[in-house]
């Protein structure tokens, strides 16, 4: 399953199951694999809902299986089993990764749960502050979201910009610290990165020079991230 080898995944796990029908493991991977084509998705939910009830399913594949049966729900409009679901993602959002806990916050953000999609992002980053992927998440969500420059700014200024490997989390916060008003951070973040650079798009150079002039439109919208 792990190498794309779906067929030959699907073969034994359904080995597995006609030995013993509540293999935890066997439920989910087929599950998972099934859940990917929506004409057997009814058929995945149920197997999902079997594995996770599997005491002994390993805590990484329960919140792997709690993750898809939310984004099925969520696909069916059915706001109440997601949010359900999600909650039992989010109680256990310590001892998972960033990528989980982003792909939580965006089925919030698809069920209109604004708040409950910044919540789940802020306590990650409360134990796992060196996470920048996701700390830059929290950047798109504070900016495109919730239309909050300020918050988004003050988590610009704690970001550590010599140690960041990421080019357009530094770009986007060149442009949050000058829709701030705050001119001279971001006339020294937009040094930096022409700095990397090298040879800038003529994008970065026309906002270097509109940060000079302290004029321009400097928002940054969706399709900056």
């Amino acid at each position: 399953m792990e190498q794309g080898k779906h067929t030959s995944a699907l073969e034994l796990f359904d080995r597995a199951l006609r030995s013993n029908a509540q293999e935890p493991l066997a439920l989910y991977g087929k599950g998972m694999l099934l859940a990917e084509e929506p004409i057997t998705e009814q058929i995945a939910l149920s197997m999902l809902q079997q594995a996770v009830q599997q005491t002994d399913l390993k805590e990484k594949h329960r919140v792997r299986a709690h993750l898809r049966i939310a984004e099925i729900y969520a696909r069916r409009k059915d706001k109440d089993e997601a949010l359900q679901s999600l909650s039992k993602v989010s109680g256990t959002a310590r001892t998972v990764g960033g990528d989980t806990v982003r792909k939580v916050a965006e089925i919030y953000l698809q069920l209109k749960e604004k708040d409950r999609a910044r919540e789940s992002i802020t306590a990650f980053l409360d134990t796992h502050p060196q996470d920048e992927e996701t700390e830059y998440f929290l950047l798109r969500l504070y900016v495109v979201e919730f239309k909050d420059i300020k918050s988004g700014h003050r988590l610009c200024q704690k970001v550590d910009w010599q140690k960041s490997q990421s080019p357009r989390y530094l770009l986007n916060c060149t442009r949050v610290s000058a829709a701030s008003g705050d001119f001279a951070t971001a006339q020294k973040l937009v040094d930096l990165y022409v700095k990397r650079a090298g040879n800038p798009p003529k994008e970065v150079n026309d906002l270097r020079e509109a940060i000079g002039r302290k004029r321009g439109k400097f928002e940054p919208v969706a399709t900056d991230f």
